[in-house]
């Protein structure tokens, strides 16, 4: 899976009918801690003495900073949330060990960096102009393996996933090889993944189908990284089994939710707004 930090920083400016951005507060800023492991932190809130809403922006691949997940904080601030954004463990001003993610050590990576997003929303429930009852997940692309597992571990109010997959870090790698990087066709990146029997590695749904936590999927049909097909019929089997998850598609666009047939992005802030007043 590619680093999404250009989307990590960009999400909250693609789409049309976005919120205001106003000025925010200068962000609450130190170190927040899991275990022996320091998450350096911006606290960005909304003007006013709260108690606010508040999401946790997790991250997707790469050596991503709280810096780069700025702007996006500023959007949720113009809704009305305070936002925790970090540096990633072991990047920038955080402590601990950096390592990319693969097959082979999936399970353990994942358990530590969705550990820090659990640390992330304890951290806020301590805070006094916090709404402790109202604390969601937000994250993109790999971000999408990682928040249901900090759900399963803490009871959050919501998770909103975009451009994350359902499918094991083996499928998702080996379609990526060919549809990202294998310069060949979605159709055929498609085909070769039917194929697939390589070892799978980490694998979400068995965590999915524990999860009671309202789930929102904003997945492109063109998405070069991530089998989305696949994901959504994974996701379509779960919510008709009771899972509280809902799915929006939006055709032609890729892993950015760009759609280069249209030359914009996809509206996906309007997406989010409706589906949090449900």
């Amino acid at each position: 899976m590619r680093a999404v930090v250009i989307l990590s920083m960009s999400l909250s400016v693609f789409c049309s009918g976005a919120a205001q951005i106003d000025r925010p507060r200068a962000p609450a800023e130190g170190f927040l801690h899991n275990g022996d492991v320091k998450l350096a932190y911006h606290l960005d809130r909304p003007d006013g003495p709260g108690p606010f809403p508040a999401v946790v922006l997790g991250h997707g691949s790469g050596e991503v900073t709280r810096d780069q997940m700025g702007s996006l904080a500023h959007q949720w601030v113009a809704r009305g949330f305070a936002a925790l954004r970090y540096d990633k463990r072991g990047v920038g001003q955080s402590t601990g060990v950096y390592s990319g993610v693969g097959v082979r050590n999936g399970d353990r990576m994942f358990a530590d960096l969705s550990s820090d997003m659990v640390a992330g929303v304890e951290f806020l429930r301590r805070q006094p102009e916090i709404d402790a009852t109202r604390i969601g997940l937000m994250g993109a692309s790999q971000a999408g393996w990682i928040i249901p597992l900090a759900a399963h571990q803490t009871r959050v109010a919501f998770m909103i996933l975009i451009s994350g997959p359902a499918v094991s870090i083996g499928e998702e790698n080996y379609y990526s090889q060919f549809a990202e990087h294998g310069g060949t066709t979605l159709a055929r990146a498609y085909d070769e993944l039917a194929r697939f029997t390589g070892p799978r590695g980490f694998d979400p749904v068995p965590t999915l189908e524990t999860l009671d936590t309202p789930g929102l999927w904003l997945l492109g049909s063109n998405d070069e990284s991530i089998p989305e097909r696949n994901t959504v019929q994974i996701l379509h089997t779960l919510a008709a089994k009771g899972r509280p998850f809902t799915v929006i598609e939006y055709p032609g666009a890729n892993h950015g939710l760009y759609i280069a047939e249209a030359g914009q992005f996809a509206p996906f802030w309007t997406d989010i707004d409706r589906w949090l007043k449900r």
